[in-house]
């Protein structure tokens, strides 16, 4: 998954950094909408905002935002200018703010809103509108990241301070890299094999792998080993920070799995709160190694774009191998749950005696 440039709390206002959090955590493009509104009101100060994203032919279609205040503060919008702008879908070439946004992938600012999207209406009464909304400004973020451009955010603003020009790039960029995650989350959903939360293989994806690697090590008499892996806490760290940041730890712990695994093991998730790894020609003694590696540096993490202290992580993890602790995929993984839970309640009574 894409993450932007780290951030700090003294480099940008505190309301874009807490703004950015619910930007990362929404759950749809509509949603995402809605954060992006409520970011460049809340830090940049802006009247409206209108989410424009790239579909397959290369036009920028309008995004309708999901919540009932933002549609509501958009029909106003859209009485004043007698058009309805989410339904707007334009070329970005025909409209050389927007391209040169687009191509430099700086935020830009433009005068009228006839200039920033395709509205097809009399420039002049486009004019008496903005006027008459108090907006004096229309400035161009564009979605821009790795290179790539997915669309464009539009800022209608009141006061347009030139200072905090640099912030709205900002902005479009974490929006793009959070419609990015979005689109391959979709993506891996209508493949049915990625888990919505982890953004890993599923466990059936996972399940599947396992039985054909558990019949190719029986067919030519190879070790292969599961290990399980489990956050032990996730539910005490989404009380206390919400559910989102919780779903971004699990989805941290997969990426430093994905990171410290070989290529030729395949990690999937398990449960509500776990991950497992198939160990590919792996015995007894490679698997125990391969614990200390995947869970080393777990327990105590700092999540990235964050200004939240250490966040400290309960793990249990539990290891079984063909053919020694069964010889198929189900016995395995019955064999290392059952040393998960017997894990899981030492780490438990140990914790009660001390």
């Amino acid at each position: 998954m894409q993450a932007p440039r780290p951030i700090t709390a003294d480099a940008h206002s505190p309301a874009l950094l807490e703004s950015l959090l619910a930007v990362h955590s929404a759950a749809s493009v509509s949603w995402l909408a809605d954060a992006a509104a409520t970011a460049a009101e809340r830090a940049l100060g802006a009247l409206y905002s209108l989410l424009y994203v790239s579909d397959a032919s290369g036009q920028l279609a309008g995004v309708r935002p999901a919540s009932r205040a933002a549609v509501r503060a958009l029909a106003r919008l859209n009485q004043a200018l007698d058009v309805d702008l989410t339904q707007l879908k334009f070329d970005p070439d025909g409209l050389p703010a927007v391209g040169t946004a687009l191509a430099e992938g700086r935020a830009v600012s433009v005068a009228e809103l006839s200039e920033a999207i395709g509205l097809g209406r009399d420039a002049g009464r486009i004019a008496r509108a903005q006027r008459q909304l108090g907006i004096s400004a229309v400035w161009l973020s564009p979605l821009c990241w790795n290179g790539e451009s997915s669309g464009t955010l539009v800022l209608l603003m009141g006061i347009a301070p030139a200072d905090r020009m640099e912030e709205a790039e900002l902005l479009g960029r974490h929006v793009a890299v959070a419609l990015g995650n979005l689109r391959q989350e979709e993506a891996g959903r209508k493949r049915g094999e990625v888990d919505a939360v982890r953004w890993i293989y599923d466990q059936r994806r996972f399940m599947e792998e396992l039985e054909q690697e558990a019949r190719r090590a029986a067919r030519y008499r190879r070790a292969v080993s599961v290990l399980l892996l489990r956050v032990l806490n996730i539910e005490e760290l989404r009380r206390r920070y919400g559910r989102f940041l919780g779903d971004r730890v699990l989805r941290h712990v997969a990426n430093r799995l994905e990171d410290a695994m070989r290529d030729t093991d395949f990690l999937g998730a398990s449960q509500e709160n776990g991950f497992a790894a198939i160990l590919v020609e792996t015995d007894q003694d490679g698997a125990e190694r391969a614990e200390e590696r995947l869970s080393a540096g777990l327990r105590s993490m700092k999540l990235p774009h964050t200004d939240l202290p250490d966040l400290q992580i309960e793990l249990a993890c539990a290891t079984a191998t063909l053919p020694q602790d069964g010889e198929s995929a189900e016995e395995l993984v019955a064999a290392a749950e059952s040393r998960l839970e017997g894990g899981r309640l030492l780490q438990q009574d140990a914790a009660s005696a001390g």
